[in-house]
């Protein structure tokens, strides 16, 4: 029974963490959801959006055609209450929509406060084909602790479905993405007036 114990326990803080990873994962994603809503909001009232940037990248690929990537970059302000400009910014959320040939992707990465990877959605496909979509949640060292994956059937409604070859190869780069993206947020921001 001890041994038992001396297994069971570790086993058990494990799935306690992971399961508060994911919780954590759920309300960043939420208050990200927010944060979008409130800026979109700004925007249809024609106020200058808050903590919100875009980038576009439009390329002509070969055998591909026009490729068109939007990023959308989410975040809070970090402030210091003895100054009067933020200190600092954490990114929280990024949206991006693009194109591979006539397959549209939409994908959107959650970091934690510290700005590590917590959170992924991807959902692509075409008018033809089926829809897909990919779930990915990451422990603090970036390590992917669930993933799951759902496919439109006939109907059109999505059903749980296993990982392809190609679902895998998704997941073995998003963490390489994560790591790019906070890059480039940073490096925008990096550059003050």
């Amino acid at each position: 029974m001890a041994l038992l114990l001396c297994f069971a326990l570790p086993v058990m803080a494990q799935n306690k963490k992971e399961e508060e990873r994911v919780q954590l994962a759920r309300d960043r994603y939420a208050a990200g959801l927010e944060n979008i809503a409130i800026n979109k909001q700004y925007e249809q009232d024609e106020i200058p959006a808050v903590n919100y940037t875009s980038v576009v990248r439009k390329q002509n690929w070969a055998g591909g055609g026009q490729s068109v990537d939007k990023m959308e970059f989410y975040y809070n302000e970090i402030e210091d209450d003895m100054e009067p400009y933020p200190v600092g910014y954490s990114l929280v959320l990024v949206r991006r929509n693009y194109n591979v040939g006539s397959t549209d992707h939409f994908e959107e990465f959650v970091y934690d406060n510290e700005g590590r990877p917590l959170f992924w959605f991807s959902r692509y496909g075409s008018a033809k084909d089926n829809m897909t979509e990919l779930r990915g949640y990451y422990d603090s060292n970036g390590k992917l602790i669930r993933s799951i994956c759902k496919k439109s059937d006939s109907s059109g409604e999505m059903k749980t479905c296993e990982l392809d070859e190609d679902m895998e190869y998704a997941f073995s780069t998003v963490f390489d993405h994560f790591i790019a993206l906070n890059a480039a947020f940073q490096a925008i921001y990096s550059v003050n007036p």
